[in-house]
């Protein structure tokens, strides 16, 4: 083929991709959808547990915990939704002082967070516990900072779940509440849904994730709008191209 016959074809091979994408973009869903049923199950929980080992999430764990330990290093902590914890163990590793539970309504995860832990030598500062995160299991005023990554769109009720971060927190207590965000800009958008259609595990591209994610995720005004509506005070959202937070300390 003559170099002018390959920079056509080549033209025209981008072209056609970028309408498929462009296509893939506006066919996007623009209002939310509540989180799936059934995302617990123990070969979800398995292929979560697998893709959570990837580098980009191991990046995301690194820069949550560098910041959340920027709040507060020492005193009594919680991961809520901590799944098979490894953001736990990150927060082990860079703050020796905090004592830290991780809590999550799946059986499954809670069991590879334990072996993990062990498997680390970090028994001696981490605990596990079965809980819902609209009833922490711990008494009022006992921890001093809570962290939350990617658990906020399966909230069945946010505003109550802030209650309880406001009931469990000490006065002066921090917390970091990190998500997707609905409105990402386009890259991110087509980067998980090209994710889910080919790369994850089966198990997670039946219960289509992580797209199910980013559709049930909320905009920086919706997650303001919950905020306001909590009894949590001293909270301010900040946002990227692909996630916000809800972040700050009590009073």
């Amino acid at each position: 083929m003559k170099p002018g016959a390959k920079r056509f074809a080549g033209g025209i091979l981008v072209g056609t991709l970028a309408a498929m994408a462009a296509h893939v973009y506006r066919s996007r869903t623009i209002e939310r959808i509540a989180g799936q049923e059934g995302l617990d199950a123990p070969e979800v929980a398995a292929a979560f547990n697998r893709v959570s080992r990837l580098p980009q999430f191991a990046l995301i764990r690194w820069l949550v915990a560098r910041r959340a330990v920027g709040m507060r290093s020492e005193g009594q902590a919680a991961d809520l939704g901590c799944g098979p914890g490894y953001l736990v163990l990150e927060l082990a590793k860079w703050a020796p002082s905090l004592q830290i539970v991780g809590i999550d309504v799946s059986d499954e995860m809670l069991a590879e967070a334990k072996a993990q832990a062990l498997q680390r030598g970090a028994g001696d500062r981490v605990t596990f516990a079965l809980g819902d995160v609209r009833s922490i299991p711990l008494p009022d005023a006992s921890l001093d900072l809570i962290v939350s990554t990617l658990s906020l769109h399966h909230w069945g009720n946010p505003v109550e779940t802030l209650d309880e971060i406001d009931r469990v927190l000490r006065p002066g207590g921090s917390f970091l509440i990190a998500d997707l965000r609905r409105d990402m800009s386009p890259p991110f958008y087509l980067l998980i849904w090209f994710a889910t259609r080919v790369v994850v595990p089966r198990a997670l591209k039946r219960a289509g994730e992580p797209l199910g994610s980013r559709d049930s995720a909320y905009t920086p005004e919706e997650a303001e709008a919950l905020a306001r509506k909590s009894r949590l005070t001293g909270w301010r959202i900040t946002s990227g191209p692909m996630w916000l937070i809800i972040e700050g300390r009590k009073g």
